[in-house]
């Protein structure tokens, strides 16, 4: 169920989770390095997705990376959500987590860290 989110050391706090989840999507980004690292950050600037440091619509990232990368988005997202599982102890319950995707879940922390 997906009021079974467990935040663990995330804040329960809208802005905190954007901030969060930003981070998270960064990490994901940089680990990929050298030039792949830096064309998706010229491509997110030039489309005002990065505009706010603190902030991330995750659609309108997940649409932009879709376009650039096609299903390699996909990776970045897993890495992202494994970057809040990690490092934030954010989990849904194992039905919820089996049935959607990285991209979906963490729309869902957002959704529920805004709530």
């Amino acid at each position: 169920m997906v009021n079974k989110l467990q935040f663990g050391k995330l804040p329960n706090d809208g802005d905190a989770s954007q901030t969060i989840v930003r981070k998270a999507i960064d990490n994901a980004i940089s680990a990929l390095g050298g030039p792949i690292h830096k064309t998706i950050i010229w491509h997110m600037n030039n489309r005002g997705v990065f505009a706010n440091p603190k902030k991330i619509d995750i659609n309108f990232f997940y649409d932009n990376l879709r376009e650039l990368l096609g299903p390699g988005a996909d990776m970045i997202m897993e890495d992202t959500w494994e970057h809040l599982q990690k490092q934030h102890g954010v989990h849904f319950d194992r039905d919820f987590e089996r049935k959607h995707t990285p991209a979906e879940k963490i729309r869902k922390v957002m959704e529920i860290g805004e709530a």
